[in-house]
């Protein structure tokens, strides 16, 4: 549940639990401002879906939210500054309010780190819910040509970061697609005109990261099906070769013609040979 207060505590803030709640400088409304510059009935804020929605009611100063002009739904959120005339209204969330003056912001898990535009090589940690744009108003000032007063919003909500464009003219980015909201994990780039964010979160889920890309690329290295084993060598007969198989492969050799020719000068060879050597050794004994 959300309060409206005044910025300089003039007045005793008020719960924003009506469906439309009023303000203005005349008795009837549900927040009575006594200033010149407030009109009888000035603005009104509807509370639909447990959201909050500003509308000027055609007052003569206007309604302004963050500097940024506003006419009918402008949506609001906890430490949104609200311009009725030249009085200052803040919507604030005592839940998140700190107790005590001065106390450090706890450490966040989450941070951006500017990649590219103005603000590049800048690192920015995440607390609670942040605000983009070019107003003077917003957590995170980036004066673009295409940026709107109030472009977009960080929040942190259950350990999880998440992005939501509020109604900006050239919209938000995330890995180069224009999103309305959108969960945001680690290594996501967020872009804005020319300014682009890298998005860092725990430690935990970077690793996790990590580890499903390093599977990823072993699967794709992995073989489809098991290679099959080559067949045993076949190991030649040693056995010893018969007569016969000898005398066959002796009268193969010799089958035909040229084989029976080269057959008979052999056997002449060898009988001429023989006949020498008988010679020889008649010769040698004196017979």
């Amino acid at each position: 549940m959300l309060k409206l207060e005044f910025k300089d505590r003039r007045q005793p803030g008020v719960w924003l639990v009506e469906s439309v709640f009023t303000i203005g400088s005349g008795t009837r409304n549900h927040l009575v401002i006594d200033d010149d510059s407030v009109g009888e009935a000035h603005a009104e804020i509807r509370l639909v879906d447990s959201q909050l929605y500003l509308k000027d009611l055609g007052s003569f100063k206007g309604t302004f939210v963050g500097g940024q002009k506003v006419v009918d739904n402008f949506q609001l959120r906890s430490g949104d500054i609200i311009g009725v005339g030249g009085v200052e209204l803040e919507i604030s969330d005592p839940k998140t309010r700190p107790t005590t003056a001065g106390v450090a912001k706890a450490k966040s898990d989450w941070s951006l780190t500017a990649i590219g535009g103005d603000m590049q090589g800048r690192t920015i940690m995440i607390h609670g819910s942040m605000t983009f744009g070019r107003s003077s108003n917003c957590d995170i000032i980036i004066d673009g040509e295409y940026m709107s007063r109030r472009h977009a919003e960080l929040s942190l909500k259950g350990g999880g970061l998440r992005i939501v464009d509020l109604g900006s003219s050239n919209g938000t980015c995330v890995n180069g697609k224009k999103v309305n909201e959108h969960q945001l994990k680690p290594g996501d780039k967020i872009s804005f005109d020319k300014s682009v964010f890298l998005v860092a979160g725990p430690v935990g889920e970077v690793a996790a990261t990590n580890f499903l890309d390093d599977e990823e690329e072993a699967t794709m290295f992995r073989a489809v099906a098991p290679m099959p084993k080559a067949p045993p060598p076949k190991i030649q007969s040693t056995e010893p070769v018969s007569i016969k198989q000898a005398e066959g492969n002796v009268s193969a050799v010799s089958d035909g013609p040229k084989g029976g020719r080269f057959g008979m000068i052999a056997v002449v060879v060898i009988v001429v040979a023989v006949a020498a050597a008988v010679a020889g050794y008649m010769v040698v004994v004196g017979i």
